[in-house]
């Protein structure tokens, strides 16, 4: 079985640019991310359709990314994101290798009009 979902827009890396924020109940500090990755985030959740398989035990993910620039950037930084975007979204039940124990990231390519991810979950 195999799941696929199209992420529109360009994936803003996750670990870039994080802000510390205080808990206003305790006061204790912690880290956030960027307020781009959490627009991001928002949003994206909307391209994840739920089936029957949500929370898969065993699967390979295929990450195909499309930037809408040339600008150099890390896949496994966009990586990150959307698969931390499928743990949120209740696809996948975690992203450790226990769980996820082959990602394959691909660069496929810019796309000025179109900037996406691809994304391929194989059920085992």
């Amino acid at each position: 079985m195999e799941l696929k979902y199209t992420i529109l827009g360009d994936i803003p890396s996750k670990k870039n640019s994080k802000r510390m924020l205080r808990n206003p109940k305790t006061g204790k500090m912690f880290p956030a991310g960027s307020k781009n990755y959490l627009n991001w985030k928002r949003t994206a959740g909307n391209y994840i359709t739920h089936s029957r398989f949500a929370l898969i035990e065993r699967a390979e993910v295929t990450l195909t990314v499309f930037p809408k620039t040339r600008r150099a950037a890390d896949l496994t930084n966009k990586a990150e994101s959307v698969m931390d975007l499928l743990v949120d979204t209740a696809v996948i039940k975690d992203d450790n290798w226990f769980i996820v124990g082959d990602v394959r990231l691909k660069f496929g390519g810019v796309d000025k009009v179109n900037p996406r991810c691809e994304v391929l979950v194989k059920v085992l």
